[in-house]
């Protein structure tokens, strides 16, 4: 098990940042705030240079989500930020970036994508069959649970479900679905760690705020 887990790292340094392993975007209908949050058996220290778990996360105040995850690469997200603020809906954006992929690898990508459109929220996502397994996502109207690496499809239905039955606001629901994947292996690579992830994140914006 060991020697598997540590040429599984060698071979994601050589393909940027083998990210992400379990995350989720959503909006607040009734107050238009947007929220993302996510959790990777990875970390500052292990990609130097970068916020571990953070960085798959961008957020547009009172427009959108989006999360690009699995092969990372900065070029692909900035994209697809480009598209969310040109007014493309969240499947527009995924059909643009599996067409414009910047490296022609888009099976190797995993997308999750929210908008706050005219008082309504849309959703989409994006699983590439050449994700490393066990590799999934969930739509709802109002959100999107994606992830890949993972222990089984017990992760992505647990988050689904506490998300959708914890009452409160957001970041209330964001958590609840967070600390429902809490489980030893939830990222398979954090097995030998004897914990779910090495980092996490979890942010909110109103419309009224700016961005970052």
């Amino acid at each position: 098990m060991n020697r598997v887990v540590v040429l599984f790292f060698i071979l994601c340094f050589g393909r940027l940042f083998c990210q992400h392993t379990f995350s989720i975007v959503a909006v607040d209908t009734i107050t238009g705030e947007i929220g993302s949050a996510g959790a990777t058996c990875g970390d500052s220290i292990i990609w130097p240079g970068t916020p571990g778990a953070y960085i798959i996360s961008d957020i547009l105040p009172g427009v959108g989500a989006i999360h690009t995850q699995a092969l990372w690469i900065a070029s692909n997200q900035l994209n697809a930020r480009v598209q969310m603020q040109q007014g493309a809906s969240p499947n527009q954006i995924i059909s643009w970036l599996v067409a414009h992929d910047v490296q022609n690898n888009p099976q190797s990508r995993q997308y999750g994508i929210v908008d706050f459109h005219n008082g309504t929220s849309r959703s989409a996502a994006f699983t590439g069959t050449s994700c490393f397994d066990y590799k999934n996502h969930i739509l709802g109207p109002n959100y999107a649970i994606q992830g890949n690496i993972l222990l089984g499809q017990q992760i992505l239905d647990s988050m689904e479900y506490y998300f959708l039955n914890t009452i409160g606001c957001l970041t209330d629901k964001l958590m609840a679905a967070m600390n429902s994947a809490k489980v030893i292996g939830a990222d398979t690579r954090c097995m030998v760690e004897g914990t779910s992830s090495l980092s996490a994140f979890l942010r909110t914006a109103l419309p009224t705020d700016s961005y970052n």
